[in-house]
């Protein structure tokens, strides 16, 4: 959505910033995952972040009509 929407001279930024997410997210998960394993069991962590990954995503689409009424045919930044 992002790649299709965002004007062409901020594409490289974007790029940019999908590398850092997709290079540091799996280890900030990681390190969140062992961290409330090591202080709770072992099942905690995942379904936690799945209510708040679910949780998010829901106020987010409420919050944002934008986000809601996204049309892939015509995308607008």
């Amino acid at each position: 959505m992002m790649q299709a929407a965002v004007p062409d001279a901020m594409r490289g930024r974007l790029q940019g910033l999908f590398i850092v997410v997709v290079a540091g997210g799996p280890r900030v998960g990681a390190l969140y995952a062992g961290t409330l394993a090591t202080l709770t069991t072992l099942w905690f962590p995942p379904l936690l972040g799945g209510v708040l990954v679910i949780t998010l995503v829901a106020m987010l689409a409420r919050r944002s009509r934008r986000f809601h009424d996204y049309d892939a045919e015509n995308p607008e930044p």
